[in-house]
């Protein structure tokens, strides 16, 4: 028999088929839960390959719904952004000041798509130490918003499908503004996602001024709540940096128990753990993905972030900001 929650209903367990594919290692110590000194990350699920132990469940769940034309045709996205050709670097380099070009940069970003931008000095930590180090001093962040009703049916293949559109959405930006860089004579390199291989895109877009981390593990931002995606370029364009964007996101996931108990599988922590040296909201991978593969997908707690609600989000950054100037006299 199922073992029951505290409240009395029938808890969710884990398909016993994926169970037989899940490695003797947790992904919890991949990720390096409980160390309290800085490391690099390691990859511990999203990859085009079988560089990590948990590849065979990740094979597992692409062959789950590989019948269903409506998310075989949605995963296409990935050949399609793959397919937009890499521009050769011109060979007579534009010149403008770092103003012009960080003014330029974002308006081709949001030209070619992008719902924001952000700039950050990229870091080397950021990145895999298992594939070559990117190349790149900058980090071009930017964001694509997911649509809200098809979020709330999460974990329905809706809600899939528009998480793979807003993938292939990222990914084509991130090539074309990639190809606006190379066309002007500087080096530029887009990161897709969800397999980016080789960077972390979170902290960049937080270094960027994209959002805080939310207790689920994702980004809030100001004005998209955790609803969006993340793409990034690398380029060595003369830039300068955006400022990280605190607006209250932190402060309110402090009390907010919405998206934890919202939790099918109880993976998100009500409070922040140690990470690699860092303290910061994390939520269980041996819980997430084994709901996520069994699901077909989740996102669960992106739609019931309060951030997340339309025309939300604006009224929440006001309060946060009066919260601030109540504490501080």
């Amino acid at each position: 028999m199922a073992p029951k929650d505290d409240a009395g209903t029938t808890a969710w367990q884990p398909n016993p088929e994926v169970l037989k594919l899940w490695p003797n290692v947790s992904g919890n110590t991949i990720n390096g839960l409980g160390e309290t000194e800085p490391r690099p990350p390691a990859p511990v699920f999203w990859r085009t390959d079988d560089s990590t132990p948990h590849a065979p469940v990740m094979y597992y769940f692409y062959q789950v719904d590989k019948d269903n034309e409506a998310i075989a045709e949605a995963r296409k996205y990935r050949d399609r952004t793959t397919a937009i050709p890499v521009h050769d670097i011109a060979g007579t380099p534009v010149e403008h000041s770092a103003e012009e070009w960080t003014r330029l940069i974002k308006e081709a970003a949001l030209e070619l798509g992008a719902d924001d931008v952000g700039i950050a000095p990229w870091r080397q930590e950021w990145s895999y130490p298992d594939r070559p180090a990117p190349q790149g001093k900058w980090a071009v962040v930017m964001a694509f918003a997911q649509d809200y009703e098809a979020m709330k049916t999460a974990p329905h293949e809706r809600a899939y499908i528009e998480v793979m559109g807003q993938y292939e959405r990222a990914g084509n930006s991130a090539k074309h503004v990639s190809n606006w860089i190379r066309d002007r004579g500087h080096f530029a390199a887009p990161k897709t996602g969800p397999m980016t291989e080789d960077v972390l895109m979170i902290p960049a877009a937080i270094e960027a001024g994209m959002g805080e981390l939310g207790k689920h593990g994702s980004m809030i931002h100001r004005k998209l709540g955790a609803n969006f995606r993340l793409s990034v370029v690398l380029t060595d364009l003369p830039l300068t940096a955006d400022a990280p964007d605190v607006f209250g996101a932190d402060d309110f996931c402090q009390s907010c128990q919405i998206c934890t108990n919202a939790c099918p599988p109880d993976a998100i922590s009500p409070e922040k753990q140690m990470v690699r040296g860092s303290r910061k909201w994390y939520v269980d991978f041996d819980k997430c993905v084994p709901y996520f593969v069994d699901n077909k997908t989740c996102g669960i707690c992106l739609a019931v972030c309060p951030w997340s609600r339309p025309g939300v989000a604006d009224n929440l950054v006001a309060k946060m900001a009066r919260k601030r100037q109540a504490a501080a006299g």
